[in-house]
């Protein structure tokens, strides 16, 4: 079949990178000859029109010879809740992680998903993450820095995972991932996983479809040119199914977007706030209607019981993790909860965590390899089906999710 040809070039290979990595021994044959690869490769708030403002030839040449979408996240558009949803396909509602930093009114205090200590607590994560479903059916799983993996789910781990850091060149990881394909068939991994903190980080600070994040894309689309061409090595190149995607998107901030909640709700009836987007407001019990009542007359929010969120968001049920009032901010808001004399920090000049069923927050897929349709433009899909689309492509019974195979299987050949 047709696969993805790209130009080769004088690159000089880096050395694999001596950060830690956690490698369980395997079996001298774990595959049984199984003849399915997936390398999917998530490029942080890669949004749906980026590569359209910079010069990404690679990312153009997958959309032109295989399966590309404009899909959308779930619900809070940030990075952690979105990556477990993709690795599980459930709702974060349902796997637990709610967002990035949560109150858990079990433990009695906040949880952060870039603290070590929080996220091997017991329970932290939920569901069934794909490198657990894969290994436990017999395929083995290498997953470079994917937001959830340095952590045991259930008692497992992948056969290989690598924490995250940003020292490793985006060159480095890449050569990661080729020299796991490019072992002696019986040691080449079926699904590989590796992650990319940009364009995300660069459009935090200066914006979206700033200069800064433009070259961060054409960074990114450089090193999967160098990828592509050196991956044609490995000796089951031709089985390989690739996916390049995103969590979600980005959306312009400005100073004239601020809500501050501060002077708006009764200081002695707010038990805490829990900052982010949405924003967590937790009063107490017999203030929540008057609280709503006045959160309502605040421009740029919409303000929810948490039980009472629309359904579309598949957000509000889980009993521990969210607060009592949940306050979304409106495309490109900021909210707060700042007393007038403390000065307010910086909120950059981009940010996730809106509406998910805004354009702003949509993103990329690129799905190329023997398995997808050739020039193929697939309708929206919610990105916390990569799960089931995994499962697919791996051969492998899919645990317990909220994926829907009838919003995917086009893309795939019959």
């Amino acid at each position: 079949m047709k696969r993805l040809l790209i130009l080769a070039f004088a690159v000089v290979a880096a050395a694999c990178s001596p950060v830690q990595r956690a490698v369980r021994d395997v079996a001298a044959d774990p595959y049984n000859n199984d003849n399915r690869y997936v390398i999917i490769l998530s490029m942080d708030a890669f949004r749906w029109d980026l590569a359209d403002h910079a010069h990404t030839p690679t990312l153009d040449s997958l959309r032109r010879v295989g399966t590309y979408a404009e899909t959308y996240p779930v619900y809070p558009s940030n990075t952690f809740p979105n990556h477990y949803s993709m690795a599980t396909g459930l709702h974060p509602d349902d796997h637990g992680v709610v967002n990035n930093n949560f109150y858990d009114k079990v433990l009695g205090r906040e949880l952060s998903v870039f603290k070590l200590a929080d996220t091997s607590t017991p329970n932290f994560w939920g569901g069934d993450p794909i490198w657990n479903t894969v290994e436990r059916q017999g395929r083995v799983a290498n997953i470079f820095m994917w937001p959830g993996s340095e952590v045991p789910i259930g008692g497992r781990q992948a056969t290989v995972w690598t924490p995250y850091s940003d020292d490793p060149s985006y060159y480095e990881r890449a050569d990661w991932v080729i020299e796991a394909m490019t072992r002696p068939v019986e040691q080449i991994p079926n699904l590989v996983m590796w992650y990319f903190e940009q364009p995300d980080a660069a459009m935090h600070r200066h914006g979206p479809l700033s200069e800064q994040a433009i070259a961060q894309a054409e960074r990114i689309d450089s090193t999967l040119r160098y990828f592509f061409w050196k991956i044609r090595q490995s000796p089951v190149y031709d089985k390989i199914n690739f996916i390049v995607t995103a969590d979600n998107g980005m959306a312009d901030l400005s100073d004239d977007r601020i809500a501050n909640l501060y002077g708006v709700l009764d200081p002695q009836c707010v038990v805490r706030t829990v900052s982010g987007r949405p924003y967590g407001v937790e009063v107490k019990a017999g203030y929540e209607q008057e609280a709503l009542q006045a959160l309502r007359k605040v421009k740029g929010i919409k303000a929810f019981k948490r039980e009472e969120l629309p359904a579309k968001y598949h957000y509000g049920k889980h009993p521990t993790r969210i607060t009592n009032l949940v306050v979304m901010p409106d495309m490109g808001w900021t909210v707060e909860y700042r007393k007038p004399e403390v000065e307010r920090r910086s909120i950059g000049k981009g940010a996730h965590g809106f509406d998910n069923f805004e354009r702003e927050m949509s993103m990329v897929f690129y799905g190329t390899g023997p398995a997808f349709r050739k020039g193929y433009e697939q309708r929206s899909f919610q990105n916390l089906n990569m799960y089931i689309i995994l499962c697919h492509l791996l051969g492998v019974e899919p645990s317990e999710n909220d994926g829907d195979w009838n919003a995917v299987r086009n893309m795939f050949v019959k």
